[in-house]
């Protein structure tokens, strides 16, 4: 039974540490925490394979597998000289 419990805590552990890692990529905003914990968690169990080496997937601290498609730049509406906007 303790094998069990030594599986969970490793496994809270590694949600804790990528959770950390999430909240420092995103400028450590407060409050924020839940969504973090919960993020880091379905990381967790879309690659809950081992790797190759034996270890965990999610060992290395501060790892992310996140994609992210740049957005294009909004368009500027159009100034008159002075700075008004023009229609």
């Amino acid at each position: 039974m303790s094998e069990v419990r030594d599986m969970e805590h490793d496994r809270e552990e590694l949600i804790k540490r990528r959770a950390y890692a999430i909240w420092e990529q995103e400028g450590r905003p407060d409050g924020e925490h839940q969504r973090h914990w919960e993020q880091a968690a379905r990381e967790m169990e879309g690659q809950g394979t081992p790797s190759p080496n034996g270890g965990d997937s999610l060992e290395t601290e501060g790892t992310t597998n996140a994609v992210s498609t740049p957005k294009p730049p909004t368009p500027r509406a159009k100034t008159a000289r002075n700075g008004a906007r023009a229609h």
